[in-house]
């Protein structure tokens, strides 16, 4: 239907009244017990008489069929419902307006989504998709999905989330909507636009198992946590059941009612963080916030409408994920949470992630070998991205005065002169279009003029031993993620369909025995605390020699990532 004339809303009663259309066609009908003023407040649009209108012409127009005409005749002492003056106001209780379905649209999609319509079986759901009134939308593990609803109004569902969108109709030629949600589990976010003339605000509702979030011309969080729901205001008003929520408060709401209104946390300081990441997988610092239990941080996209990508609740001022994410330009949003879980105001920090090409393994001289040879040769394994590498060596841990720098290495080993005295020294992959990926971790090799005395003998049984085992030791840098387990592959071929070692291990260490002669390809990727495996880092290559060099092959592989 089109819109009619213009008009406004005129608000009556309470501001977060949650209208009942039952209720107001009753309202509409004749009371001879009590005069029509009497009738409680509703909420009303003014609409704009035009020439040739009538009240009975405006019935089959703009009213729902069974409202009656001669409701709006007394409200609107009007004496002639076929005379009514041109360009005057007209008011018309909004619960008598025509319901026309409307449609809510997908704007974007992140990760595992579904949605669920009566009778069909749960499928995926996809931008651009259109959702009706009874469909129910879920989401997985980091994963994410924004609607759009027919009057601007914007919700989020986060990462395990279920919402079902219960009502979603057009009110007449008001241009009134009316939105109302079932959050059933896990977190949504909400920005409802303010009434802009000549329509009225949208009427937007989102219930949850314990309370029911009335709104106008607000932004605010809710999350279903267990028997709780959690709302937060940051825009704007919200009635919580008959608590009401101004802007910068939040509450906490259970089967025993909504606990008072607190303040929220004041956003983090993020000025420090850095802007450039390097390395996967991602993990950040976050400065510590007064008051804060928990941690909320998330990683967005920059699209223009932002994709939720990544989150997590940290306990400590950490935020870090096994997840993959390609290079590129992201917003880290973060928020401390009291001890009830009421999260505080966000800050957020623009940052670019360049992680590719990875920097290639180092394989010798090993960490703090010392040498008495004045030519050491500095060798690293292949990386298939790499067109070439840079190579840097420098007598300091910070490369500020390099003694060697190279950019211009085909190969995967460089023989150099190294005066006495202990030497850092550090190599990047370089695709063929001259895109260079981070330095990898410094080695330090130290060249002394007299050889250094033998290690003492290794205890029966102990770590060490296996250091003359027949072998080829595989060691790798730490994450930065508490409770993590790494998973390491080393395969004949770049398809990883011949595996000859696949080892899950809380170490940072794998040997595999007596490998055979040849090239081999060796990945590893993290596996987070509550079991979830990140990407594989990108496969290195590895020429293991004949057996008569089989003394190098006994020093440790380090792979840095």
């Amino acid at each position: 239907m089109t819109e009619q004339g213009s008009g406004r809303c005129a608000r009556r009663g309470a501001w977060a009244v949650s209208l009942l259309l039952a209720a107001g066609v009753a309202a509409a009908q004749p009371k001879p017990a009590a005069p029509a003023a009497s009738a409680p407040a509703q909420e009303e649009w003014s609409y704009r008489v035009e020439r040739g209108d009538t009240l009975i012409g405006l019935h089959e127009r703009l009213l729902r069929p069974e409202a009656d005409w001669r409701a709006l005749q007394r409200l609107n002492r009007i004496a002639d419902p076929t005379r009514l003056r041109p360009g005057s106001a007209l008011r018309i209780p909004v619960a008598l307006l025509r319901e026309e379905a409307a449609s809510a649209e997908v704007l974007h999609a992140h990760g595992e989504v579904w949605f669920e319509r009566a009778g069909n079986a749960r499928q995926a759901l996809t931008a651009a998709a259109l959702l009706l009134a009874g469909d129910t939308v879920s989401t997985g593990a980091q994963s994410s999905v924004t609607l759009r609803f027919a009057d601007g109004s914007r919700t989020q569902l986060g990462p395990q989330g279920r919402l079902v969108l219960d009502r979603h109709v057009r009110l007449g030629a008001s241009g009134s909507v009316e939105t109302r949600l079932r959050l059933q589990a896990g977190p949504a976010e909400s920005q409802v636009p303010p009434a802009v003339a000549p329509r009225p605000a949208p009427r937007f509702e989102l219930r949850t198992p314990v309370v029911n979030l009335g709104v106008r011309g607000t932004e605010f969080r809710s999350r279903v946590d267990g028997e709780r729901t959690l709302a937060e205001v940051t825009q704007g008003r919200v009635a919580a059941g008959s608590q009401a929520l101004e802007a910068g408060f939040g509450t906490v709401a259970t089967a025993a009612g909504v606990a008072p209104p607190r303040t929220l946390l004041a956003a983090p300081d993020l000025a420090a963080l850095p802007e450039r990441i390097e390395r996967m997988p991602l993990s950040v610092k976050l400065p510590t916030s007064s008051g804060a239990a928990r941690y909320r941080a998330q990683v967005y996209d920059t699209a223009e409408v932002p994709r939720l990508l990544l989150e997590g609740l940290f306990e400590q001022p950490l935020a870090a994920w096994a997840d993959d994410l390609p290079d590129g330009r992201y917003e880290l949003r973060v928020r401390a949470a009291d001890a009830d879980g009421i999260e505080g105001h966000a800050a957020r920090r623009a940052f670019t992630l360049k992680a590719r090409p990875e920097p290639p393994f180092l394989l010798r001289p090993r960490a703090g070998e010392k040498t008495t040879d004045e030519q050491v040769t500095l060798a690293w394994a292949r990386n298939p991205q790499a067109a070439r590498y840079r190579l840097q060596v420098a007598p300091s841990a910070d490369f500020a005065a390099p003694s060697i720098a190279r950019d211009d290495l085909a190969e995967t080993e460089l023989r150099v002169a190294l005066p006495l005295g202990q030497h850092h020294w550090r190599v990047a992959a370089v695709r063929a279009d001259g895109d260079q990926g981070p330095w990898g971790d410094p080695r330090v090799v130290e060249r002394v003029a007299v050889p250094p005395p033998p290690p003492p003998p290794s205890a029966p049984g102990s770590q060490s031993s296996k250091a003359g085992d027949e072998g080829l030791a595989v060691t790798w840098a730490a994450a930065p993620l508490p409770g993590a387990t790494y998973q390491v592959q080393i395969a004949r071929d770049e398809a990883f369909t011949q595996i000859v070692l696949d080892e899950r291990t809380p170490r940072t260490e794998a040997l595999l025995a007596k490998p055979e002669a040849g090239l081999h390809y060796v990945r590893v990727r993290t596996i987070g605390a509550d079991g979830r495996a990140g990407a594989f880092g990108g496969a290195q290559q590895v020429e293991v020699p004949g057996r008569s060099l089989w003394w190098l092959w006994l020093l440790p592989l380090l792979l840095l990532f």
